[in-house]
């Protein structure tokens, strides 16, 4: 009798914990492999969907990473989307996002429905909460705590509200001396780099910018990978003799 009361009181927690928690489902219209973020935490977890579950209900900041290669063939991870996606406790936010025509489709469904229907995870399996379904499709259930990948410390209003200052100066020479001093005590990702530099009108003052932000880039390991923002060989040739000094 014991023990059958404490298996209900196992199931009830079990139940309570899922209808007060929410999760995000994110995939493409092309089941392309994509990564996401989510409240500004990466999620390293690159499948034709990912779910992030354990989320407090609410609106929640979503950017979208399709896998791309560059023109020397190294893959990297782009930004194709970013919006705000309210979630309901005990359902799960469906969002598909087409890349083609940029259009949206958000759907919903009950919690304990999606997790019923999970393959259980294996405990050898080296992707804690991932699960890999047949048909190929690649669902990490994941917490939203810090990640082992790389995060630089720029939230999404403070590049806003850095991009729409350097829209306003005239002259790449202001935009790299308002950058370096406003990013000096800052950390940046490889991709965040990429990004400012995207802000710049001439490849000479990518490159500076580039070669000065490496001191406060947290993943130097995939620098190289900003050789592609450059048009001119000249200019990734100095950047790849930069990067060989290091």
């Amino acid at each position: 009798m014991k023990n059958w009361f404490l298996i209900l009181m196992i199931s009830a927690l079990a139940f309570n914990s899922a209808e007060g928690q929410s999760m995000i489902k994110v995939k493409l219209t092309d089941n392309s492999p994509l990564n996401v973020a989510v409240d500004h935490r990466y999620f390293n977890k690159r499948g034709t969907s990912v779910t992030v579950g354990d989320l407090p209900a609410g609106r929640h900041f979503v950017q979208i990473y399709s896998f791309e290669r560059g023109r020397r063939g190294r893959g990297y991870d782009n930004i194709i989307y970013e919006g705000r996606v309210r979630t309901q406790a005990g359902r799960v936010t469906i969002l598909e996002f087409d890349p083609y025509s940029r259009n949206t489709s958000i759907s919903e469904e009950d919690i304990n429905a999606y997790m019923a229907n999970r393959a259980p995870v294996r405990n050898n399996d080296p992707m804690q909460g991932e699960d890999i379904n047949n048909n190929g499709d690649n669902n990490s259930v994941a917490s939203p705590v810090a990640s082992s990948v790389a995060i630089g410390s720029l939230t999404q209003p403070r590049i806003d509200q850095l991009k729409t200052t350097i829209e306003a100066k005239k002259t790449d020479t202001e935009k790299t001396n308002f950058l370096k001093s406003e990013l000096k005590d800052d950390q940046l990702t490889t991709s965040q780099v990429g990004m400012i530099m995207d802000w710049l009108g001439f490849e000479s003052s990518k490159l500076d910018f580039a070669e000065w932000a490496w001191n406060i880039t947290v993943d130097r390991y995939t620098f190289n990978t900003l050789e592609d923002k450059f048009t001119y060989k000249n200019y990734r040739d100095d950047l790849d003799k930069f990067l060989k000094t290091k």
